[in-house]
């Protein structure tokens, strides 16, 4: 099995179930595929990306410091 396929399977829920579904196509066996990664809540995405979460970086954005998990404000707005 390829690294590209692997990584492929591993990480996108419809490529994988296409590949469970027709493994001979892709020249591999359901066994060998490690487990999957947990599938994105979106509800959660959209909150912090869409919803009240959004707005309160929105509101200090000149005074933000931010990093992929966690974000810091001194309190000053403009």
């Amino acid at each position: 099995m390829s690294d590209t396929i692997l990584r492929q399977a591993v990480i996108d829920a419809e490529f994988r179930s296409a590949l469970i579904a027709d493994p001979a196509a892709f020249g591999v066996e359901p066994a060998e595929l490690p487990d999957a990664v947990e599938a994105v809540d979106q509800e959660s995405l959209d909150f912090w990306t869409k919803g009240i979460a959004a707005n309160e970086v929105v509101a200090c954005a000149s005074t933000c410091s931010a990093g992929p998990f966690t974000f810091a404000c001194d309190g000053s707005t403009k």
